[in-house]
């Protein structure tokens, strides 16, 4: 995507730890430039579904993912519970998640 005309305004939000994990996941599975491209789209996308009477395509799919992180959250914690009552058994992410975005750059 070319920039066709220059930002000169500058937005800045903090994130917990567990917020800036899932924003960069996000930011990977759906080959985003960088967080910021990412951040300014799904800003906009939202701006412009407030001028409309139903969401697009990008907002629900934006939506989903903010819920399966979610969810994977949850059942991280579960299955980390589960483990400890059944023995003490430590789950660990799969280690090519860990790489992947580790050398995203993010």
């Amino acid at each position: 995507m070319a920039v066709l005309r220059s930002r000169s305004r500058l937005v800045t939000f903090r994130l917990d730890p567990e917020e800036y994990t899932a924003l960069r996941r996000v930011c990977i599975s759906t080959g985003a430039r960088s967080m910021s491209e990412f951040a300014r789209e799904a800003v906009l996308t939202s701006v412009n579904a407030g001028n409309t009477v139903k969401s697009g395509l990008g907002g629900d799919l934006v939506t989903l993912t903010a819920r399966l992180t979610e969810l994977d959250k949850l059942l991280q914690s579960a299955s980390g519970l589960i483990g400890r009552v059944l023995g003490g058994a430590v789950v660990e992410e799969p280690r090519a998640e860990r790489r992947e975005l580790g050398e995203a750059g993010f």
